[in-house]
């Protein structure tokens, strides 16, 4: 029986044009070498997505295909399937009608599986089918929630309400927040945005960088999940009609994770956005962020200087703040006093002085760096470089012997300069202290179990600016259960190091154009962002459109 069904699983792949014979061969081999279904060794080789595998048998075997993430479980239905069997089995019970029950399932071709279902529940079973990344989180979800209900004592016919039915008692809006945050931690989320709509609540996680939707809650749950979260970070419950902001702590696994909370009036509610501050991100070494090797060692360097301005540039959630921690805990010895005005304080830095601005007793940027050299400071670090007062500081700070950090919101190195000049700066102020501009994106990397070999045509080699003589193997992202089906898992920081040389300076003095001293930047040896990420693309570590939707303003 189990080999006709792998018979069977690969003659449907064959005859719907996914895969080949030989390629039926290879799955077969890769998997007895290492004990997996064959499905599961056709995706891993790349040979078809998730995806398209159960579309594929969805539409041989007429079976309806679901977006699992989207649908809304039944209570009932969960009971009847405990969490050991699910995993095992890769399959999620969804709903019951009468004395049916209907699961999502990776491999519909299991007979075994459907068999042991039947005998375990006493039911009739359906099929509908999902992918297994699909199955696995909405495992994970749901049967997570199950086990918060049944360990603070509440009934386990509640367990997926948590999630996608009615939140009403105290305890269940206490779990399902707790919920809420452990798994968009566990997911790697940098912010969890909470957005209600005319008919319900939808949540997203933004993971690598990218929204992606996790859940729906029903529209009657919205206030009281709110509420607990406006509790939480000290707002005022009551008030909905302006802006508030808030922080607290949440903790998982023995540790302290900071949340800062937002909440803006929409035209459906409020809508509240919690930013994850993971102290381990703040405690990231320098050489693992994604520096070249000789970028990191011209970095290392810089921040040696005794004097000057070193600026981070680029867009909001581009890495900034991540590089200036690494840098800052890089040169804290027991010899220098550092000090720093943040806005606000996103990691507790170990013997360094952190301050963070506070607008309401008038303590902003300027007054703080102002004060800060009165405390004898050898280094500097400045959150945001805003206005011009506070720039004028930093300039006067590191002409008169102090090393300044701060970053500012330009596109790359050459635009800083006009930015500073366009804020009132004079130009040779600029020239005179700025000794360095690290211009920074951060690029996805491709999961490196599901991406997938694409065809190189000169449209694909010009579209990035690439070589025609390029020999080498380029991937796109596909998807699967590593990278909750993204096609990607992590990021890397590609930079752009822009080092003022007498001739730059010159140029600053007189009023040349961005592109005139990237011109000669790059003339000079600096490596642009874009050929900082077409060689992650050449190295097979990201895609061209991820390339593109970085480097193209």
């Amino acid at each position: 029986m189990v080999n006709q069904r792998k018979k069977q699983l690969g003659q449907i792949l064959i005859d719907a044009g996914k895969i080949n014979n030989e390629q039926l061969e290879e799955a077969l081999a890769y998997k007895q070498d290492r004990g997996i279904y064959l499905g599961k060794a056709i995706i891993e080789l790349g040979l078809v997505t998730e995806k398209e595998m159960v579309q594929t048998l969805g539409d041989q075997l007429k079976l309806p295909y679901l977006d699992l993430l989207n649908y809304e479980i039944q209570t009932e239905a969960l009971e009847k399937i405990d969490e050991t069997t699910a995993l095992k089995q890769k399959i999620m019970p969804l709903f019951m009608i009468d004395n049916t029950l209907t699961v999502a399932i990776a491999d519909p071709l299991n007979i075994d599986v459907i068999d042991d279902l039947m005998d375990k529940t006493g039911m009739e079973v359906n099929l509908i089918l999902a992918t297994e990344s699909d199955i696995e989180q909405a495992i994970d979800l749901y049967y997570s929630a199950a086990r918060y209900i049944s360990n603070t004592g509440g009934r386990t016919d509640k367990s997926a309400r948590i999630i996608s039915k009615e939140i009403g008692e105290e305890t269940e809006i206490i779990e399902a927040v707790n919920l809420l945050f452990n798994e968009a931690i566990k997911m790697g989320a940098s912010d969890i945005h909470i957005e209600p709509r005319e008919k319900d609540l939808r949540i997203r996680f933004r993971v690598d960088g990218v929204l992606q939707q996790y859940y729906t809650i029903p529209k009657s749950s919205v206030a009281p999940m709110i509420s607990r979260i406006k509790i939480l970070a000290d707002m005022d419950i009551a008030e909905s009609r302006v802006p508030q902001d808030g922080r607290f702590s949440h903790e998982i696994g023995g540790r302290k994770v900071d949340v800062r909370a937002s909440t803006f009036p929409a035209a459906q509610g409020e809508k509240v956005v919690l930013r994850i501050l993971d102290e381990t991100r703040g405690r990231i070494e320098l050489h693992k962020l994604g520096f070249s090797d000789e970028t990191l060692k011209l970095w290392r360097e810089i921040i040696r200087y005794p004097n000057g301005i070193i600026l981070v540039a680029g867009p909001t959630g581009s890495g900034k703040t991540t590089t200036l921690y690494a840098t800052i805990n890089l040169v804290n010895t027991v010899e220098v006093n550092i000090m720093t005005i943040e806005d606000p304080i996103e990691y507790q830095l170990e013997n360094i002085n952190q301050a963070q601005v506070n607008a309401r007793a008038g303590l902003t940027f300027s007054t703080a760096l102002r004060s800060m050299l009165r405390q004898d400071p050898d280094i500097l670090m400045v959150g945001e470089m805003r206005d011009v007062e506070t720039i004028e500081i930093a300039v006067r700070a590191a002409l008169t012997g102090h090393l300044v950090f701060s970053t500012i919101h330009t596109n790359d190195a050459a635009s800083t300069f006009i930015r500073l000049r366009d804020m009132g700066l004079d130009p040779f102020l600029i020239s005179s202290s700025v000794r360095a501009v690290l211009a920074q994106r951060l690029i996805r990397l491709l999961c490196p179990r599901c991406k997938m070999e694409i065809e190189i045509t000169d449209a694909v080699l010009k579209s990035i600016g690439g070589d025609k003589e390029f020999a080498g193997k380029l991937y796109k992202a596909t998807g699967c259960a590593h990278c909750k089906n993204s096609g990607y898992h992590g990021r890397a920081g590609v930079y752009e190091l822009l080092i003022p040389t007498d001739e730059i300076a010159d140029m600053i003095n007189k009023h040349a154009t961005a592109a005139e001293i990237k011109n000669l930047a790059e003339k000079n040896g600096m490596v642009s962002l874009t050929t900082a990420a077409l060689t992650l693309v050449y190295k097979g570590q990201t895609s061209v459109e991820e390339m593109v939707r970085i480097t193209v303003a």
